[in-house]
């Protein structure tokens, strides 16, 4: 099993080109901020920085260890401390990172993606892309859609969250690579997502089969990870991707609907990324209607004091 250690070298190289654009960087753009994200976070940052930051430098380090990695390069180094800097990473299903440094941001929840899946951003969408009126009676029948097909998903999803959670809990205490690439979308087959309904087509053998190279999850700490997630915030603790593929595939079904069947809406929605909205997409459409977080904004401000 590749230790934590060999995981941490494999990606050095990513830190080191962060670090190493960052340097170079700062020989043109003395003036500027220069913001460190996982990878493809600037959409949702970058124009909430901008609110109070004119002047920006957005670097890709690659993850959340890499943009720590950098971090680390970088305060290490005097000559780099008169330049303002900003690093942003997603808490994960990590413990709050305690290092009492007001340079770094990690979101209150899992990931960005969580700011984006709830019903006051669903609501933005209904309005500004599907331009549907609150008025009108299809707005609350998406609504009680999106709340009970979220809760249902959630749910179906709790067993996995759990079990992952649990490897990163290893990962951490025995510093042991988890053997796990996830990939934005549950694997195949796990959750089957219908107007309707949401349905969960998995157990915890079905898990194993697919990622193998896993460590072993005894029954215990399981059963204790899944009984704390039953009754957490799942929307705010869950895996970000994961709620952002739901979040497009119930908009996706709604207008597939709103051509077809029309139970929903009478109307057909005629939006502009019909039959081709992904991940990628969601996070620079949808920007703008994300929640933001008291917390980004305190941070956001507290950097006036290190920029001259």
């Amino acid at each position: 099993m590749t230790s934590y250690l060999q995981q941490l070298r494999q990606s050095k190289d990513k830190a080191t080109v962060a670090f190493q654009e960052f340097a170079l960087s700062t020989k043109t753009y003395e003036e500027y901020l220069f913001c460190f994200f996982e990878g493809n976070d600037n959409p949702y940052y970058v124009p909430r920085i901008k609110t109070l930051y004119d002047k920006i430098i957005p670097i890709n380090c690659g993850g959340r260890e890499k943009v720590l990695k950098v971090y680390e390069l970088i305060k290490n180094k005097e000559e780099y401390n008169k330049y303002s800097k900003a690093f942003f990473i997603d808490r994960d299903f990590n413990n709050i990172l305690d290092n009492n440094n007001d340079l770094i941001f990690e979101t209150p929840c899992y990931s960005i993606e969580n700011l984006y899946v709830n019903i006051d951003t669903f609501k933005e969408i209904l309005i500004h892309e599907f331009q549907l009126s609150p008025n009108d009676s299809s707005f609350e029948v998406c609504i009680s859609l999106f709340n009970d097909r979220f809760q249902e998903f959630n749910s179906a999803v709790t067993l996995f969250n759990s079990w992952y959670a649990c490897l990163i809990e290893i990962r951490n205490e025995q510093n042991i690579f988890t053997g796990v690439q996830l990939e934005e979308k549950l694997p195949k087959g796990f959750v089957s997502i219908t107007l309707q309904n949401v349905t969960s087509n998995y157990e915890i053998e079905k898990i194993k089969q697919v990622f193998t190279e896993s460590p072993s999850v005894d029954d215990e700490t399981l059963q204790s990870k899944l009984s704390e997630f039953e009754n957490c915030d799942s929307k705010e603790i869950f895996r970000g991707k994961y709620q952002m593929d739901f979040l497009i595939t119930i908009l996706q079904l709604i207008i597939d609907d709103s051509k077809n069947a029309q139970s929903l809406i009478k109307d057909k929605i005629n939006f502009s990324f019909d039959g081709a909205l992904n991940h990628k997409r969601a996070l620079n459409i949808f920007s703008n209607y994300a929640n933001t977080p008291e917390s980004l904004i305190d941070f956001l401000k507290s950097l006036t004091t290190h920029i001259t």
